[in-house]
């Protein structure tokens, strides 16, 4: 399984799993980035979430396509909602639910002090996770 994300390092994550695990099965993931505005505005936040969605699968099909010229094949494009709060959680729960035997993700080079207080998804996917977690720099 590869998380993936918006930034440039999310490229580098595919090209390393596509050099290394190229042979195995592959769930790309994303949680696409999407708070709700308010309740009472339903026709902007129904648009907004459309967008955002819609955004969440184009980066999907970006990076399975780089994955593709790199030699991987990707299985699997899961688009996750954030409904159930961070990033972090929503994946952690899609990992136990399907229990992939590695899962890759990126790290955006934080150091230590931003690590502490800002959180990295990197760092709880690795303390949390099920399964083994590759962290690619």
């Amino acid at each position: 399984m590869i998380c993936i994300d918006a930034s440039e390092h999310s490229t580098r994550v595919v090209e390393w799993t596509a050099k290394h695990l190229r042979a195995d099965k592959v769930t790309m993931v994303h949680v696409y980035n999407y708070q709700m505005v308010h309740p009472s505005l339903t026709d902007v936040d129904r648009a907004r979430r459309e967008h955002a969605i819609q955004v969440g699968k184009d980066l999907l099909n970006q990076l399975s396509h780089k994955a593709s010229v790199a030699g991987m094949k990707v299985d699997e494009l899961k688009l996750l909602a954030p409904d159930e709060g961070a990033a972090k959680y929503i994946i952690l729960k899609y990992v136990q639910k399907v229990r992939p035997t590695v899962l890759v993700c990126g790290t955006r080079g934080m150091g230590a002090v931003s690590r502490a207080f800002l959180g990295s998804v990197s760092d709880y996917l690795t303390h949390n996770c099920p399964c083994t977690v590759t962290v690619v720099n």
